[in-house]
């Protein structure tokens, strides 16, 4: 599944023959660097599953990776997190220059809606609505590029667990909210399954910031394959700042058994929401990392 979303990623922005040869070097570095794309498998799998035609799904699918694939160059820019590396390799504004980096990710966005709408046209005239309200939601100003401007306001003071999670709620739970519901609506998806696929992607997505907040604290680059550090360094909102490295540890174990309890829940045989497995994230450091960090913090 990985192969076919790799395939679709990786072609989905068409040819560079005529594109201006700065854009076009830096978009295709984009498109060389995927990720995981467990965005996109999860989306056309559940798309799949809820009826939606395969060539639709697939459309939906990759334009929601290219938004977030550009949310992460925005994310990376020196006004933002003035990350260096991403994905083991450094960012694409330190390659192409950030004038450069910009109009990659703005491009990505455009072709993310294109995609997405060409994802949504055939649903029936009621559920394309609901679907187009959906994505204002998850996108806008209440959800990634507002939860993103929470996360730049300054939090050097104090902060609590209850408002880091609000920003993560917005910041990155939003696109897996996104991944999983927007295939329920514009296929067969009943009110039951749309709601538990919701309650879902917002745990796993709250499970996802606790470990990179958990790898930002203690992981060094090489192997969280980004710049570490920054939350601290800029003030930015982190569980392991706010509660402290072994709280934040118990949250991150805490959503993922919350999580699995939510999926249990979904209707129909286990078997069927096999998909979902992808999205459920692993301890994201290791027990001697983690005895290093508190010993280090108890000195």
């Amino acid at each position: 599944m990985r192969a076919l979303m790799l395939g679709t990623f990786s072609n989905g922005m068409g040819r560079f023959e005529r594109v201006e040869p700065r854009l076009a070097a830096a978009m295709q570095d984009l498109l060389a660097r995927p990720g995981s794309l467990v965005r996109a498998t999860v989306a056309y799998t559940v798309g799949i599953e809820m009826g939606v035609m395969e060539e639709a799904a697939r459309a939906l699918a990759c334009g929601i990776e290219y938004l977030h694939t550009a949310s992460l160059v925005f994310d990376d820019l020196p006004a933002m997190d003035d990350a260096r590396t991403r994905r083991g390799a450094a960012c694409i504004h330190v390659v192409h220059g950030e004038s450069v980096a910009i109009l990659a990710a703005l491009a990505m966005v455009n072709r993310g809606y294109a995609l997405i709408w060409q994802g949504i046209r055939h649903a029936s005239p009621q559920r394309r609505a609901q679907a187009g309200e959906w994505v204002d939601g998850r996108l806008g100003i209440g959800g990634v590029i507002g939860g993103q401007a929470f996360d730049l306001r300054g939090w050097r003071g104090e902060q609590s667990a209850a408002e880091v999670s609000e920003v993560a709620a917005r910041k990155t739970a939003d696109l897996l909210r996104l991944a999983l519901v927007l295939p329920a609506i514009i296929g067969r998806g009943g009110n039951r399954e749309i709601q538990i696929l919701d309650r879902l992607a917002l745990l796993r997505g709250l499970a996802y910031q606790a470990a990179d907040d958990l790898k930002d604290a203690i992981s060094p680059e090489e192997d969280s394959g980004k710049t570490s550090g920054r939350d601290e360094a800029l003030g930015r909102p982190s569980l392991v700042i706010a509660e402290g490295l072994p709280a934040a540890l118990r949250r991150f174990q805490r959503l993922n058994e919350m999580g699995d309890r939510v999926q249990s829940r979904l209707p129909g045989p286990a078997e069927r929401w096999l998909m979902l497995g992808g999205l459920k994230v692993s301890m994201p450091v290791s027990p001697a990392a983690v005895n290093s960090a508190m010993f280090s913090a108890a000195i």
